[in-house]
């Protein structure tokens, strides 16, 4: 009998408790979102004045639906111009530009966004270690709910060859004055083989 009471409380008090109960019970955590992105303008060398058309494919691995993700593109720092269908294009002047798309991404689904940009000249970008050249950058990122911190991103580079001034090779001066240094040294033989090499470079 005693059992029999004991077990009626405790259905009343399921019965009275049961929702507080279950808000309060540990929720099972959201599945973990899983997308990688990948940029390419199909080519590794550019200069200013050309156009650069980017392919940006965005893969949603996971099983569910990725609602309203936002997928952004930092465009080179010499960018005049860009275009991108279905996205928002920010930015100008010297301060680069931005393409922003939104777009839902279906369980195991695979998306491509095109954007182009058309290069200017800007003698500030950093060198890269292969000398004589800059490069155009280029980035995506995937943001998802709203975060701050993207959840995959990509990069594309291409050369930039440096422009020279007309007229010569920037170093001609270079071995003009190895070969006046040489003259003083070694007389004028010297100084007419350093003038068949400057010649033979232009």
């Amino acid at each position: 009998m005693r059992t029999a009471v004991v077990r009626t409380l405790l259905l009343c008090a399921a019965t009275f408790l049961g929702p507080s109960a279950a808000a309060a019970a540990p929720q099972a955590p959201p599945p973990a979102v899983s997308v990688s992105v990948a940029v390419t303008d199909g080519i590794d060398d550019t200069e200013a004045g050309k156009r650069l058309d980017y392919r940006i494919t965005v893969h949603n691995l996971g099983p569910t639906v990725v609602h309203r993700a936002r997928i952004e593109q930092e465009m080179p720092a010499t960018t005049t111009s860009a275009i991108a269908p279905g996205a928002t294009v920010e930015g100008g002047g010297t301060g680069g530009r931005k393409v922003i798309w939104r777009s839902d991404l279906p369980a195991h689904d695979i998306q491509v966004f095109r954007a182009s940009a058309v290069l200017g000249d800007r003698p500030d970008l950093t060198a890269t270690a292969a000398p004589g050249s800059l490069r155009a950058a280029a980035t995506v990122c995937v943001y998802v709910g709203g975060s701050f911190a993207p959840t995959a991103c990509s990069g594309d580079l291409d050369d930039m060859p440096e422009t020279q001034p007309e007229g010569g090779d920037g170093d001609d001066w270079v071995w003009w004055a190895v070969g006046a240094a040489a003259a003083a040294l070694l007389g004028p033989g010297v100084v007419r083989a350093v003038r068949r090499r400057t010649a033979a470079r232009r």
